[in-house]
């Protein structure tokens, strides 16, 4: 049994890339991150395993960080994307238009949001593209630090440990 938890354990620190170079799995992480802060809403996955395969990232890592936009993130990440975009672009969004949830099958509910939901789109669209660039720019160059800080603090932990000490 313990072998067998052994190898489940190499095997996943191998799917996840845990000894790439920092270079690589920085990347990896930034890109996912990037990709997931997009405003490519539902092209993320395919996105992710496409860039990944073109920069011979770790697939795993990269559609890891994709997952940066859930149900959790999501409320504290479009209002932010629209505020910046609503600043580059200039667009004026007019406060949230409520509708019943019935209405939302309905084609002239659209038809007379439209221009409340072109200029929502736009800003959130602009927002998030800015946002994706900025913390996936940001997630690469911190990550890459962190990791290369913590591997050498384990290299000083392990040439420190007491070479006399009976093995278990």
């Amino acid at each position: 049994m313990r072998q067998l938890l052994v190898r489940a354990k190499t095997r996943f620190v191998e799917v996840i890339g845990v000894h790439d170079r920092p270079e690589h799995l920085a990347a990896a992480w930034a890109l996912g991150i990037g990709i997931g802060l997009s405003p490519l809403m539902g092209l993320h996955t395919a996105l992710a395993l496409v860039l990944a395969i073109v920069f011979r990232l770790n697939k795993v890592d990269v559609l890891l960080g994709t997952l940066i936009i859930n149900p959790w993130t999501l409320p504290l990440y479009f209002p932010v994307a629209v505020f910046i975009g609503k600043r580059v672009t200039g667009a004026h969004v007019p406060h949230f238009v409520r509708f019943h949830p019935e209405a939302v099958l309905d084609v002239a509910v659209w038809r007379d949001n439209a221009p409340w939901l072109r200029s929502i789109l736009l800003a959130w669209g602009v927002g998030a593209a800015i946002v994706s660039l900025l913390v996936g720019l940001t997630t690469y160059f911190l990550l890459r630090r962190l990791i290369r800080v913590h591997r050498a603090h384990h290299l000083r932990r392990q040439a420190h440990a007491d070479p006399a000490e009976p093995e278990s």
